[in-house]
């Protein structure tokens, strides 16, 4: 299932969320224009009584800080509602924000899986 943005889409929104059972895809580039809509899809497409969420962010990118906190309030409100979150594939950026606020330790902490490394810029 793919959720379409409402309206005009802005040059360069290729923002996807698509849920495939228990596993939840995004693709594109997360940005400020972009990020409460990201929160909002990504959370509604949270299946109802799940044990496993996998978030699959392999064809994500992430473009600037904003973006990156929204990333982690998103992912800490979708580990409330399931026993266990995989993340596979997240940005470098995203992965040590995670250690960095000690989401990856302890009670309901975020697996990560497969963290990407991103590429200098140059």
């Amino acid at each position: 299932m793919v959720i379409e943005q409402r309206g005009a889409p802005r040059a360069g929104d290729d923002l996807k969320v698509r849920r495939e059972g228990d596993i939840i895809r995004v693709s594109g580039d997360l940005r400020l224009s972009n990020a409460e809509r990201f929160e909002r899809e990504l959370l509604a497409q949270l299946p109802s009584e799940v044990e496993t969420l996998t978030l699959d962010l392999s064809e994500l990118d992430i473009e600037d800080g904003v973006s990156v906190v929204v990333a982690l309030n998103t992912l800490r409100e979708l580990r409330t509602r399931c026993r266990r979150l995989v993340v596979k594939g997240a940005p470098q950026v995203l992965g040590h924000n995670l250690y960095r606020v000690h989401d990856l330790e302890g009670p309901g902490a975020i697996e990560l899986v497969d963290l990407r490394e991103d590429e200098p810029y140059g």
